[in-house]
């Protein structure tokens, strides 16, 4: 599983994370890759992002998932990618630039930066580097993943916080509706009363379960690596096709 962190001026340190003890200990190994843009490899290398989204980034992830493919630590047929976020961003620019994966789950993210801009708290950081979406339409139609999305074939997991100013849920409802056009497998899970984090240790549960069942339910090699349907499907009760509530069922 590639989690891939948001910022994107952050990084990722070795510590311990309940996600990533719960995914290891389901027989995963966990990837977390440093794109380019990412801090703690110098200003150069954080300002690679600047006036420009999506190529760069891919182009780290998936090679860094082929590295550990070369290695024997990962299995490019059962390779899965998630990320919050700027790495939901980033997760959705990879499935549109890539098939290297096998399923996918956007959380938090922006996929079209024109829609977006005036009704998020990012609009003033996107107007500086950018410009106004209507001077510069061609920088922001190459920044929105939402462009290239006839290109996806993978399944893809959407959520969001339905009170998130910074990445609002249209967003995900934006690209949960126009995959799920092209006739790709996709769900859209919104969590009520919820801003650019799940903060409710049920409602954390859940996010992660949901995940997690999405991706064994895309993984071609899950059950013949231990897992069984039992432990992988769970009912949902009050659940729409393709929506999820995620308040409690």
């Amino acid at each position: 599983i590639a989690s891939i962190h948001g910022g994107p001026m952050a990084y990722d340190a070795p510590g311990w994370a309940f996600t990533y003890t719960y995914w290891t200990d389901q027989g995963y190994v966990v990837y977390r890759p440093n794109y380019r843009g990412s801090t703690s490899y110098g200003r150069e290398f954080a300002e690679s992002l600047m006036g420009t989204r999506g190529d760069l980034e891919t182009d780290d992830v998936v090679s860094g998932l082929e590295e550990l493919a070369a290695r024997g630590w990962a299995d490019p047929d059962r390779s899965l990618v998630t990320g919050f976020s700027y790495g939901g961003i980033t997760t959705a620019n990879v499935v549109t630039r890539s098939d290297a994966f096998t399923a996918a789950a956007a959380e938090h993210g922006i996929y079209d930066f024109r829609s977006t801009f005036g009704t998020d708290d990012n609009h003033l950081w996107h107007e500086w580097e950018f410009g106004m979406p209507w001077e510069e339409p061609e920088t922001y139609a190459d920044i929105s993943s939402i462009t290239d999305v006839d290109e996806i074939e993978t399944p893809l997991l959407v959520n969001a916080g339905e009170q998130d100013w910074r990445c609002p849920p249209t967003q995900a409802e934006q690209l949960y509706v126009s995959v799920r056009k092209q006739g790709v497998p996709a769900k859209l899970v919104i969590y009520q009363n919820e801003h650019h984090n799940i903060s409710r240790p049920e409602r954390q549960i859940h996010r992660l379960e949901s995940i997690t069942e999405w991706f064994r339910e895309h993984d071609p090699g899950y059950e013949t690596a231990g897992g069984t349907d039992e432990d992988g499907d769970r009912s949902e009760e009050g659940c729409e096709d393709g929506y999820e509530d995620g308040t409690e069922q």
